[in-house]
């Protein structure tokens, strides 16, 4: 059968996220495209694919993931479950490799979670292991715990800010804030190249299987070092996901050099609410005088901000805390008006805590947010992380409602591996939103995830919805998530995803379409690769 030969689509519900035909009983493909999209009396086809009462969304975007980094802590050690210090020290007794030089990391450590009231430092890991550093880091990658030899290994400089210390004076092993940065840029060194093919199709492996067809790529910066921009680099013609790299650096003539259109991503303006370092109005709840960290100045951010806008680059920061948003909005706010330009996009990576006013301003701009409604469904409510670090204020996380009533963009993502890369887990958490007042239906869920998303990166026009002309890119689910009960909505099963115009996963049948489901087992890295 000739490739260009019509497929037709029919026998389901199609919710194609296009304003002038929301919704259709039949689509058609062509080759990579969309041909016809319509209801009722089905056109003449060479080959038909009964759906068989099945939903029918266009592929999703996921707009903010650490592809490579995902990729990795695949390879790591996952203690997220972990609910004590010595099931921690047992899990990684456990599921550390062979080897007395090798690293032992782990990730999705979240201290909130465990039943003890003492805080995991390095002996604990010390009693763990003696004779091999030890990485454990935080779930929101703001922080880590490392054991007595990898605080050798690491040479962190005395006096640098966020290596915090215990009773006696010495570090602890705790490593917040820059402490962090300079550690977490220093052990990303050790991956081999072996090491970096495995994440790239270990992270593709993640993403299928959700339902997700595209990704905004955030690479490179302080935090998570070069090697992924290579290694992505490398691979990205060769994986079925369509890929925009956001590079993570503040050097405009690279990006240009290298052809890139997307700047930033996580660069860090503050920290993480679960870290204490986003930068708050007010103190942290149970603290006098900690209301978190800004990693920028003012007159350099501003200074960058303009020559970027200046020369045509779409810019992205990470922005957790009020201080920190309105320093991105001003920046912005302050080059639009040097340098008017129409349809900039720029973006606010998180936009977690954001006033009433901010929310306006970035409507007024066109500043999109770039937002992960997974966070509310592990972190919000009056019981959760929130609660804990802001007290009342968790009522103020993640506005959804109010931002998309005042017309601002929103971007749905994961920041995965923060949050595991599943777009329907996102829709839910947006649609169940813990503060009433900012639920936001299906619908707004479902575009928020897809064409919205879509629009973040300049691609809208060949992806995001399921429209005559634009790339076949299609998720098929077991259930329809504009009628299902809204507590079942991260319940609903992915069948199959196609992009552009073919198939790539299928559930239970994914060696048969190519995808391998073997199971990663932790791969560590030995020094003597670095």
């Amino acid at each position: 059968m000739s490739s260009s030969s019509p497929i037709l689509f029919h026998g389901g519900k199609v919710h194609t996220v296009d304003a002038f035909r929301p919704s259709a009983t039949w689509f058609t493909t062509v080759g990579r495209r969309f041909q016809q999209v319509g209801s009722g009396e089905l056109p003449r086809a060479s080959r038909r694919v009964d759906l068989k009462g099945q939903t029918v969304v266009p592929g999703f975007v996921d707009a903010h993931i650490h592809f490579f980094q995902t990729g990795i802590d695949a390879l790591h050690i996952d203690v997220s479950g972990v609910r004590s210090l010595k099931e921690l020290q047992e899990v990684l007794r456990d599921m550390a490799p062979k080897g007395q030089r090798t690293w032992v990391f782990a990730n999705s450590f979240e201290e909130d979670n465990l039943q003890d009231i003492e805080l995991l430092n390095r002996h604990h890991l010390d009693e763990a292991f003696a004779e091999r550093p030890v990485w454990v880091n935080r779930v929101d990658y703001h922080s880590a715990v490392v054991n007595t030899l990898a605080l050798k290994r690491l040479e962190i400089p005395p006096g640098t800010h966020g290596m915090l210390k215990g009773p006696d004076g010495k570090p602890d092993g705790i490593l917040r804030a820059s402490a962090y940065i300079y550690s977490k840029a220093r052990v990303s060194r050790y991956y081999s190249i072996e090491i970096k093919d495995k994440a790239v199709k270990a992270a593709v492996q993640a993403c299928l299987p959700k339902g997700i067809t595209a990704v905004h790529a955030l690479e490179g910066g302080d935090v998570f070092g070069d090697e992924g921009v290579h290694a992505v680099l490398r691979k990205m013609n060769t994986i079925p996901l369509d890929l925009s790299l956001f590079l993570q650096e503040k050097d405009i003539f690279l990006t240009n050099r290298l052809g890139f259109e997307h700047l930033g991503g996580c660069i860090l303006v503050d920290g993480s609410i679960g870290s204490y370092t986003a930068a708050l109005n007010e103190n942290y709840e149970g603290f006098d005088n900690l209301r978190g960290i800004l990693y920028e100045r003012w007159r350099a951010l501003s200074s960058f901000v303009s020559k970027a806008h200046r020369a045509g680059v779409q810019l992205a920061f990470h922005a957790i805390g009020p201080r920190a948003i309105q320093m991105v909005l001003d920046a912005y706010a302050k080059a639009m008006r040097k340098t008017p330009r129409y349809d900039h996009r720029h973006r606010i990576e998180h936009f977690e805590l954001a006033t009433d006013e901010q929310i306006r301003q970035a409507a007024e701009l066109g500043v999109i947010a770039s937002m992960q409604p997974a966070f509310e469904w592990y972190w919000g409510g009056p019981a959760g992380m929130y609660a804990a670090r802001l007290g009342e204020r968790w009522r103020n996380t993640n506005r959804f409602r109010s931002m998309l009533d005042a017309g601002v963009v929103i971007a749905g993502g994961s920041d995965a591996n923060v949050t595991p890369p599943d777009p329907l887990l996102g829709m839910h958490a947006a649609v169940n939103h813990a503060n009433h007042h900012e639920r936001i239906d299906p619908a707004r869920a479902l575009r928020m995830m897809t064409l919205d998303s879509a629009y973040a990166a300049f691609t809208e026009k060949r992806q995001g919805s399921i429209t005559p002309g634009k790339e076949a890119s299609f998720v098929v689910l077991e259930e329809d998530p504009m009628t299902i009960d809204s507590s079942r909505l991260k319940d609903i099963r992915v069948m199959e995803t196609w992009i552009k115009g073919k198939p790539v996963w299928r559930r239970e049948e994914d060696a048969e379409m190519g995808i391998s489901r073997e199971r990663h087992q932790p791969i560590l890295l030995d020094e003597k690769k670095r």
